[in-house]
C-alpha cells in the first residue's frame, strides 16, 4: 500500500476566495491535506470556519504572528501557509518562512519592489533559495490549457498578442458560493495600522501625491486583476515590455483600461483591454497569440468557480480540412487544485514550475510601467523618488 503523506496547511484571510475555492478544496483533497489552522482578523469569522471545517478552537487565530507563536511553542504542526488577505502579502510571507512555513501567496505578492528586495535579502542571509518556500498564486499558469498553449507557441513567430476582460460585479461571480454574512468584529482601531502600512508602502511605489483614483487602479486593478494576465504572458512568451499607450475611461471607478506595448523579448506588440462594468452578463477573460500560420487562443470562465474549463481554441491550416479551428477543454484539471499540490511538492522538498519571488518582482515592475503610463494619460508625472518613476 503506497501512504499518502498529508500536507498540513494553514489558510490566512478567510474572504471570498479561501472560501470559494482553497477550503473546499483543501476538503476534497482531504486524503492528501490536512486544515492545520485558520487565521483572520475576525474571531466570529474563523470560529463560523472553524465549525464547518473541523479546526479545533486552539487552531483558531486572529493574526499571523500568534499562529507563528503557537508552533514554536511547540502548540501547533503546520507545513504550508496559504496567504489569501486583502493587498500586499510579502510581509507576512516574510514571517511565515522565518518559522519554517513553505508560502502559498494570493496576488500580488507585493505593492514595491522594496517589499520583494527584503524578502529576497532575507532568502541571502539565511542561506535559503526562495524558490523553494514560495510561490504565487497566479493560477492560469497551473491551467492544463495555459500549459498546452505554452508548447504550442514554443516555435511560433507571434504577429500579435490581445488580452481582453470583461469583469461585472464580483458578487454576481460569488452568488453560488454563499459566502458567510461580514461578521462586523473587527474594530478599526485593528484595521488602521495595516490600511496605514499599505498606504506606506504604495507611497514608495508610486509617490504620496499621486491622485486618489489612479493608487486605486495601481493597487485593485494592475495589480490586483490584470497582474494575472501579465503573470501569464510572461510564462507563455517571456512577459511584457515597453508600455507604449494607456488610457483610463468610464462612467465610474474602477472603468475601463487600455494598455499596449511591445513585448520584452521581440518587437510583437501587445495589447489589454479590461473593462469593469456593474451589469455586464458574465465574466469573461479571453487571450489570443496571432502567429504566422494561425492563432492559439484562450478562454476562461468565472476564476471562483472550480472546475470550470478553460477552453484552448487553435486555429490552423489543414492538408485535407482546408482551415480547422479546433476547442479543447480538461474537465478534469483544476488549476487550483494543480496549485494546491504544486504547494504540497514544496514540502517534499521538491521544485514545481510556477512563480516566486524572482517573478514577481518582473511583474510589479511591469505593473508600475503601465500606471506610469495611465498617470502620464492624465497629465500627471510621478515623483522622482518613486520606484514606477525610474
Amino acid at each position: 500500500m503506497v501512504r499518502v503523506t498529508v500536507t498540513r496547511v494553514a489558510v490566512i484571510g478567510l474572504g471570498a476566495i479561501s472560501q470559494s475555492v482553497h477550503l473546499p478544496l483543501l476538503r476534497r483533497n482531504a486524503e492528501a491535506f490536512a486544515i492545520a489552522a485558520l487565521v483572520d482578523l475576525s474571531a466570529a469569522r474563523t470560529a463560523d470556519m472553524g465549525a464547518r471545517y473541523g479546526v479545533p478552537s486552539t487552531q483558531l487565530f486572529t493574526s499571523v504572528d500568534d499562529l507563528v507563536a503557537a508552533k514554536a511553542a511547540g502548540d501547533l504542526d503546520v507545513d504550508a501557509a496559504i496567504l489569501a488577505t486583502t493587498g500586499s502579502h510579502a510581509g507576512d510571507t516574510l514571517r511565515l518562512i522565518r518559522a519554517g512555513i513553505r508560502v502559498l501567496a494570493e496576488k500580488p505578492l507585493a505593492y514595491s519592489v522594496a517589499e520583494l528586495d527584503a524578502l529576497t535579502a532575507y532568502g541571502q542571509e539565511a542561506g535559503i533559495d526562495l524558490r523553494d518556500w514560495v510561490r504565487v498564486g497566479y493560477m492560469k499558469e497551473y491551467d492544463t490549457a495555459s500549459q498546452r498553449a505554452k508548447e504550442l507557441l514554443a516555435d511560433k513567430n507571434l504577429r500579435a498578442v490581445g488580452v481582453q476582460v470583461m469583469h461585472p460585479l464580483d458578487g454576481s461571480q460569488l452568488a453560488y458560493a454563499r459566502l458567510a454574512a461580514p461578521t462586523g468584529d473587527v474594530s478599526r482601531e485593528a484595521v488602521e495600522p495595516l490600511l496605514a502600512a499599505t498606504a506606506s508602502v504604495v507611497d514608495g511605489a508610486v509617490g504620496s501625491d499621486l491622485p486618489g483614483d489612479l493608487r486605486t487602479l495601481y493597487t485593485n486593478v494592475v495589480l490586483g486583476s490584470i497582474v494575472h494576465d501579465v503573470g501569464l504572458l510572461r510564462e507563455l512568451v517571456g512577459g511584457l515590455g515597453d508600455v507604449a499607450f494607456a488610457q483610463h475611461w468610464g462612467p465610474k471607478m474602477p472603468g475601463s483600461v487600455h494598455l499596449r506595448g511591445t513585448l520584452a523579448r521581440d518587437e510583437t506588440p501587445w495589447t489589454v483591454d479590461w473593462h469593469y462594468i456593474d451589469g455586464y452578463p458574465d465574466y469573461q477573460e479571453t487571450v489570443t497569440f496571432h502567429h504566422e500560420t494561425g492563432s492559439v487562443e484562450l478562454v476562461f470562465g468565472v476564476p471562483y468557480v472550480t472546475n470550470l474549463p478553460t477552453i484552448l481554441r487553435v486555429t490552423e491550416s489543414h492538408p485535407e480540412l482546408g482551415i480547422r479551428v479546433s476547442e479543447s477543454r480538461w474537465m478534469q484539471q483544476e488549476a487550483f487544485e494543480n496549485e494546491l499540490y504544486a504547494l504540497a511538492a514544496l514540502v517534499r522538498g521538491e521544485r514545481p514550475n510556477g512563480a516566486s519571488v524572482e517573478e514577481s518582482i518582473a511583474d510589479v515592475r511591469v505593473g508600475q510601467r503601465m500606471i506610469r503610463a495611465l498617470a502620464l494619460s492624465k497629465g500627471f508625472a510621478l515623483a522622482p523618488s518613486a520606484e514606477a518613476a525610474q
